[in-house]
């Protein structure tokens, strides 16, 4: 990352993803229009901040980078983004280590600020400030602050990214920077120590949100033959309304257009990674199970505000 500092505008939500250092993730674009995204992101010698916002909404899976942890937060411009059956407001932190992944579903407009870390010096600072529930107990964990003085914690975090995003040529000098680094560092852990853990989970929205990602591995693990409603229920043996409830519940979506989106998303991204005289679109649609090329190409039209022919594709 140059200078420390980047600024990126995207117009697919995959490249989009692919750009996100310390993570392996997928972007998955689930609503209809053309996307626009902003990814901002800084490195801070080891430590790693991110702040991104799309038109469009989204399904982020993926997983931190080996040996490192990841914690985020958000700001939101209308419905809340859900994880694991529970939905994320303001007032929360989202906390993953390497090994875990995740499936997180994001209105559109939600700006998500990040930071991404060695997972030793993560614990070795929680064992120093005596905060062993954070050495051990983040895992898949949300943190909500619980009193007024864990909120105003969390209000001098997020004001801490608003002036590095206005004084970010100053990064460039070693010495800004550390100093950077170390204030982030200490409201991180200052709201972290402010606010208690919540390990009380929605049952119910827990197992739609399984349904859902289940759903979704099965559907990309056999991508040329697309999957039915029928072969769903038969796999995950829930009966079709279970089905249909968790689809609209966790995305607002049936499961058949929640799943041709996910195709549609790889036929794009498969346009976009190979040469034009390398891969027909006829080709990259059946790969993904799209074989009425008119109905598909009126699909991707939908989601993606554009025909599939007028999707850049790769530069060698």
């Amino acid at each position: 990352m140059g200078n420390y500092y980047s600024v990126q505008q995207f117009s697919d939500a995959d490249e989009h993803a692919q750009s996100l250092v310390e993570t392996d993730q997928s972007y998955f674009q689930i609503e209809s229009g053309p996307f626009q995204s902003t990814l901002r992101q800084f490195d801070l010698d080891g430590l790693h901040l991110f702040a991104e916002c799309s038109n469009r909404r989204v399904v982020q899976c993926g997983q931190i980078s080996a040996g490192s942890i990841g914690l985020a937060w958000t700001t939101l411009a209308g419905a809340a983004p859900t994880s694991r059956g529970r939905e994320i407001d303001e007032l929360s932190i989202m906390v993953a280590r390497s090994g875990e992944d995740w499936v997180l579903h994001v209105p559109p407009g939600t700006e998500i600020v990040g930071v991404t870390m060695s997972a030793d010096e993560f614990d070795r600072l929680a064992e120093s400030l005596g905060l062993t529930t954070l050495q051990y107990g983040l895992r898949h964990s949300q943190f909500t602050p619980g009193s007024n003085r864990s909120t105003y914690a969390l209000s001098a975090l997020r004001s801490r990214i608003d002036v590095l995003k206005s004084n970010a040529a100053s990064l460039a000098d070693a010495g800004p920077r550390a100093m950077a680094r170390k204030q982030l560092l200490d409201d991180l852990f200052c709201t972290l120590s402010e606010s208690s853990s919540s390990s009380r989970f929605d049952v119910t929205r827990l197992t739609y949100s399984d349904i859902v990602k289940r759903s979704q591995e099965i559907a990309l693990g056999n991508a040329e033959y697309p999957t039915s409603v029928l072969d769903l229920c038969s796999e995950l043996r829930i009966c079709r309304r279970t089905l249909q409830k968790s689809f609209l519940q966790v995305t607002g979506q049936s499961p058949s257009s929640y799943l041709r989106a996910v195709r549609l998303c790889g036929v794009r991204r498969l346009l976009r990674s190979t040469l034009a005289n390398q891969m027909t679109i006829a080709n990259a649609a059946a790969r993904w199970g799209f074989f009425h090329l008119g109905n598909f190409a009126s699909d991707y039209r939908r989601l993606f505000g554009e025909l599939p022919s007028r999707t850049p594709r790769f530069a060698s």
